[in-house]
């Protein structure tokens, strides 16, 4: 009885804990909501007054579905209400919004206008966006030279996204003269603050040497970092450059697997014809190809899952037991050959 006791209170106990646990969970969604809802409610009664922040905060609201049922429509409107009052970064979301189409169907000739009132004002988000335009010809002819110019004012305030467009252009030479160490350069400042298409670049100016010495190492290093926000080129880099290098090892660790087994036994067999220090030094070579072998053949089924320390220790263990059987080797060989006794052999009884 005491042990199904004892599975009956750990059983009620478990229960108890979890629903205390979604109880919690349940309460805190539930505050967040009333708080959201509070905070909507609020901007809702700015907006209905005129209160241009509290038009762009609800459009806000609408847009990304908090405190509020996502709906573009009533987005697009409170934003233009907001940017017709002159709010800077409601001229740059309305615009962004005729752009994508979000809403409203796209309408170049209109993002045009709101984005380059924001982009008067110095807003980096607009600046960016007036180079994706020139860059792509939304509305507009296709102006690289145009592009560059935008991007590199808003890279100029710090803006990743434009950072990163125009280290593309520096690498490509479009708009700009081709210069690689400029496009390192903002790569760089792009991918400090974690734009997975910059370290993406970074990565790839490293793997294959451009404005750089080629670095494998700084390469997988900045490719890691991109896949890990889930861009996929740097997934498809990261997997080509650790697919080629784990063929090569595999097929050199079978290859020395299939080596050491075939010549291990063979000197094992032949030491023991022999005498001596040769007979030693045949031995222990041949011992220390099948300890390579099995070095090597662990290796290949574990299919250098592991890199770094187990492939530098392994490979500094064959070292050094191949420099000491040839060491030995040698030294059978050079090693001085005792005197014959040079007594005459009895006469043979006739």
């Amino acid at each position: 009885m005491m042990p199904l006791r004892k599975i009956v209170f750990s059983v009620l106990g478990i229960v108890l804990v979890s629903a205390v646990v979604v109880w919690f969970l349940g309460r805190e969604k539930a505050i967040q909501r009333r708080k959201l809802s509070d905070t909507a409610d609020q901007w809702r009664r700015l907006a209905e007054h005129g209160d241009a922040d509290g038009e762009f905060e609800l459009a806000r609201m609408y847009f990304d579905g908090k405190g509020a049922a996502k709906n573009y429509a009533e987005a697009l409107q409170w934003y233009r209400k907001a940017a017709e009052q002159g709010h800077v970064r409601a001229e740059f979301y309305l615009g962004e919004m005729y752009l994508r189409g979000q809403g409203t169907p796209e309408d170049y000739a209109e993002a045009l206008q709101w984005i380059q009132k924001a982009a008067k004002q110095n807003d980096s988000k607009a600046e960016a966006a007036l180079g994706y335009i020139y860059y792509n010809g939304k509305g507009v002819p296709q102006d690289y030279t145009e592009a560059a110019n935008w991007y590199k004012r808003a890279s100029d305030q710090g803006y990743a996204l434009a950072q990163q467009s125009l280290a593309y252009m520096y690498y490509s030479g479009q708009g700009v003269p081709q210069d690689y160490a400029a496009a390192l350069h903002w790569y760089r400042e792009a991918a400090d603050q974690g734009d997975a298409a910059a370290e993406e670049g970074l990565g790839y100016m490293y793997a294959t040497g451009r404005g750089v010495p080629r670095d494998r190492d700084e390469a997988v290093l900045w490719y890691r970092q991109a896949a890990q926000q889930g861009d996929v080129r740097a997934k498809q880099a990261l997997q080509s450059m650790e697919t080629g290098r784990l063929t090569t090892t595999r097929n050199l660790e079978l290859l020395t697997a299939l080596i050491g087994f075939s010549v291990g036994p063979l000197l094992l067999f032949r030491g023991r014809k022999l005498k001596g220090a040769l007979h030693l030094a045949l031995a222990f070579l041949g011992v220390t190809f099948l300890f390579n072998a099995g070095l090597s053949f662990y290796a290949f089924v574990r299919d250098n899952v592991h890199h770094g320390f187990y492939r530098d220790a392994f490979g500094a263990a064959r070292w050094l037991l191949n420099a000491t059987a040839i060491l030995a080797f040698l030294a059978a060989i050079l090693s001085p050959n005792r005197k014959h006794d040079k007594t005459k052999p009895a006469a043979k009884r006739r």
